[in-house]
């Protein structure tokens, strides 16, 4: 339950847009599209523009302002609700301060024209004691009203938003869901107006905003799947491949992390260091961004032992594709976490510190120079530090302290920079005797 509250206020929830994008019956989608009004920042929209609507009907003619106000918020999220359902996310969008620019004022103010002429030709036709008539005009305005909108958040232009033919044709293709809940619509609108100013109206209102938020749902769910029928240049998000690879890996983190998770509830830390360096990401899609994937999840718990063991394993990958920069600021994070962190094997020590002393990240070179020689002090790699810090300390003309660094390192014959080394302090030496 808390795994599916948590996914609910997502932003991208890639199994719900996959079941989205593979389901291309309407009456196979419809508990789900049932369902979207009351998934995470939906659900608080609905009682906040239900609410709002009451009130605006509550406080009669001083409601004006503040339904003028709440009619542009709803015509912008409801556009956003088509848009984002159209280009294949399933997920409801935020309502957020983006609505106090509420985008193309064109669009937005053909829609409140649009409200505005449906409720004042059905007052007018009221007054004038065409009742029937003006019922069935409201009725066609509410269920012509979210094709309206999704016309208006998908169409290129404004101005082909106003063909009839497309309304016929989102109505055509949406069939017999769309009508339902269009009638159901304006029955609950109608209740809205009989029950304004009581309190059993605000029910009336919510019910109103869920049933165009399923409707808005409904027409962008038919635009995505038949945007070519609609002739309509809508971005759709169609699985490929690569989408499909990059989601199995995310599953596969997830059992990882499963796993690692029930070993440290049981008190098992080794288990959990087990568990991850059982894991092979050979044959992946991107074993790279796996591996970078895997320490981020872990970084993110706090896992700082096993993040230490994932960082060595994520060098590893980037310097295998020659991404030393990269490499360098993960091993940044993991000297962040213990001083005592060093990239395995020795060999990438030398490129990384290269780098490092390239690109005058200094103080990254220093933590890296000095875990290197306090685990590995007679190595390979140590005396590469450390003929880089020499090197360093000569430009910045500290002569002595840098000949003092490289007498011991001469000893070295076999090390792969033995030239360099001899080079350096030879120079030195010179620089010494003319002075």
């Amino acid at each position: 339950m808390a795994e599916d509250e948590h996914r609910d206020v997502r932003l991208n929830d890639p199994e719900a847009d996959r079941l989205m994008v593979e389901t291309e019956v309407v009456w196979a989608y419809l508990p789900h599209l049932l369902r979207y009004p009351l998934r995470g920042y939906a659900l608080n929209i609905v009682v906040m523009m239900g609410a709002w609507i009451w009130l605006c009907g509550f406080a009669g003619v001083f409601g004006i302002p503040a339904a003028s106000i709440l009619f542009g918020w709803m015509g912008h999220y409801f556009m956003g609700v088509v848009a984002q359902t159209a280009s294949g996310h399933a997920i409801p969008p935020p309502l957020g301060t983006e609505v106090l620019f509420q985008g193309d004022k064109l669009r937005l103010g053909f829609l409140v024209g649009y409200i505005t002429a449906v409720l004042s030709f059905t007052v007018t036709l009221s007054h004038g004691g065409h009742t029937n008539l003006a019922l069935l005009l409201f009725a066609l305005g509410v269920f012509l009203l979210p094709a309206f909108i999704a016309c208006l958040a998908l169409e290129p232009t404004a101005i082909h938003t106003l063909n009839p033919l497309t309304l016929l044709t989102f109505v055509m293709h949406t069939g017999l869901p769309y009508v339902i809940a269009c009638l159901l619509m304006a029955a609950i609108g109608f209740l809205a107006v009989v029950f304004a100013g009581h309190v059993s109206g605000i029910f009336t209102g919510m019910l109103t905003i869920y049933l165009l938020m399923f409707a808005c749902h409904l027409v962008g769910f038919i635009a995505y799947h038949h945007h070519e029928d609609l002739n309509l240049a809508v971005s759709v998000a169609k699985p490929t491949e690569e989408s499909r690879a990059m989601e199995a890996q995310a599953k596969r983190i997830k059992a990882l992390l499963a796993k690692v998770d029930a070993c440290l509830q049981a008190k098992d830390p080794r288990g959990a260091r087990d568990a991850l360096l059982a894991e092979n990401a050979a044959g992946l899609a991107n074993p790279r961004l796996y591996n970078e994937d895997l320490f981020e999840a872990l970084r993110a718990r706090h896992e700082d032992a096993l993040s230490l063991v994932q960082g060595v394993r994520l060098i590893q990958a980037l310097m295998r594709e020659k991404r030393t920069a990269r490499a360098l600021d993960i091993c940044e994070q993991c000297l962040d976490l213990s001083a005592q962190f060093a990239p395995e094997p020795q060999e990438l020590v030398l490129p990384m510190a290269e780098e490092a002393v390239r690109t005058s990240r200094l103080k990254l070179f220093d933590k890296l120079s000095a875990a290197v020689v306090a685990r590995w002090p007679d190595s390979d790699a140590a005396a590469a530090v450390q003929f880089l810090k020499a090197r360093q300390l000569a430009e910045q003309k500290q002569d002595e302290a840098a000949r003092s660094l490289l007498e011991p390192l001469l000893a070295k014959t076999s090390h792969p920079w033995k030239a360099r080394i001899a080079a350096l302090h030879a120079a030195l030496a010179s620089l010494q005797k003319k002075a």
